[in-house]
């Protein structure tokens, strides 16, 4: 089904919004228009000639990548050079580009919670958060009878959304009173005459960015002619916040290091793995950072996990992991990354439902790196 790459790009960047990816990355709509109309998507970890050869073979309208295809600023398009040729062979067939790189890295349900929850982790939290948003409690006090359209209209805003929960507030019920001026048009009560109504006072926590729309939102569905509200400043973002890089979380089951071992190889589909430092006698509390994370290392061990999972392990590291008393499996950067393709199908799906285009994965996507 043909849906705008806006929407696309909505969906995705609701759950791993731009603002966080890192300063010196490059996210976002790389080539086309938002307003182009996608029929099939092609979800890849890196943009490749040969990536892009198999988007055009097969009629796709927009290729989801990782790894940004455009990273530093472009001094030529000359098709002399590769990089000028696959944006021609992109533009000529009407091919976007799109990509979310530490933006969904560092999302709280983005590509680390994903493998996480592929490798079995349960109780799964956040390795070393980052871009902690501001948070405010707010508080309307509404007649009773209108308590229930208050509370859809905060939900819907989304107001109340922590964890895994939204639509969460706390409802506690009074008297209010008012007096009508002259001029005044009120819901109940009589000009120049004291008025008690039973209110209820309805809280709920809201992110900064949704402050003021959930506002206006508000005063356009109460039935009183001025709404009264309070808007409380909190101090507890960090504690809310899941964004950021890593995971960490425990197995249902403790397994021995060769066991784990065979149960990581088989849930990431590796045929072999490098590791340092001392293997520990059993794993219950595993850490896991997607592509490069060997600077998580002493990170891993202050929060006391059992082993780190991670990619791109250098000599030095293995050094770190050692001295450092902890077991470091090294699965690689393609070997962690590549799952990313089912990350964005599982977002794409839940987000857009019965509207989302048809989905597949690159066959000429691959790992650079050769084992002999």
């Amino acid at each position: 089904m043909a849906v705008k790459l806006n929407k696309i790009i909505q969906t995705i960047e609701a759950l791993a919004p731009e603002k966080l990816a890192e300063d010196w990355d490059n996210v976002g709509l790389q080539v086309g228009s938002r307003q182009q109309r996608i029929n099939r998507i092609l979800l890849t970890l890196d943009i490749t000639v040969d990536v892009v050869d198999e988007a055009v073979k097969k009629k796709v309208d927009l290729i989801i990548a990782h790894h940004p295809f455009i990273f530093n600023g472009l001094k030529t398009l000359s098709t002399d050079f590769e990089k000028g040729q696959i944006i021609e062979q992109l533009i000529k067939n009407e091919v976007a580009v799109y990509v979310a790189h530490t933006n969904l890295d560092k999302a709280a349900k983005g590509l680390n919670h994903y493998l996480a929850e592929m490798i079995g982790l349960e109780s799964i939290k956040t390795l070393e958060h980052s871009n902690p948003a501001a948070y405010y409690k707010l508080v309307v006090f509404t007649p009773v009878e209108a308590s229930q359209k208050i509370i859809e209209v905060l939900g819907k805003n989304g107001a109340g959304a922590i964890g895994d929960y939204d639509y969460c507030t706390y409802r506690s019920t009074g008297i209010g009173t008012f007096r009508p001026l002259q001029g005044a048009n009120p819901f109940v009560g009589q000009i120049n005459k004291l008025t008690c109504v039973s209110e209820d006072r309805i809280e709920a926590i809201v992110a900064a960015p949704d402050l003021k729309n959930l506002i206006a939102a508000l005063k356009r569905n109460h039935p009183y002619e001025e709404m009264a509200y309070d808007v409380i400043a909190l101090e507890n973002g960090d504690l809310i916040n899941e964004n950021g890089l890593g995971k960490i979380g425990v197995l249902s089951q403790p397994l021995e290091a060769s066991g784990f071992i065979t149960h990581i190889k088989t849930r990431l589909g590796l045929t072999a793995l490098r590791g340092a430092g001392e293997l520990p006698d059993i794993v219950r509390r595993v850490a896991i950072c997607s592509g490069a994370g060997a600077d998580m290392i002493g990170l891993a061990k202050a929060k006391r996990a059992d082993v780190l999972i991670t990619g791109d392990l250098k000599h030095h590291d293995g050094q770190r992991a050692l001295e450092n008393n902890i077991w470091v499996l090294d699965a690689g950067h393609y070997g962690t990354e590549k799952w990313v393709t089912n990350c964005f199908k599982q977002m794409l799906e839940a987000g857009l439902g019965d509207t989302c285009p048809e989905m597949i994965v690159a066959e000429a996507s691959r790992d650079f790196i050769v084992t002999y």
